[in-house]
């Protein structure tokens, strides 16, 4: 996953082309299971939309 994420930020930074993420991991789940390399890109590039626990399911 790790080597799909940094390819995706190589095509954002040469042609602008855009990912959408959704993931059930917090910022810092997602640190545990990313190296730094793709965190950093990951920061770079994305916009977190996060939700509290209490928060009704969005898939409805």
């Amino acid at each position: 996953m790790g080597e799909i994420l940094l390819s995706r930020y190589d095509l954002f930074i040469s042609k602008k082309v855009k990912t959408h993420l959704t993931t059930n991991l917090s910022a810092s789940e997602l640190g545990h299971h990313y190296d730094n390399r793709v965190r950093s890109r990951l920061r770079e590039t994305l916009d977190l939309i996060a939700f509290n626990n209490n928060s009704k399911d969005k898939r409805s």
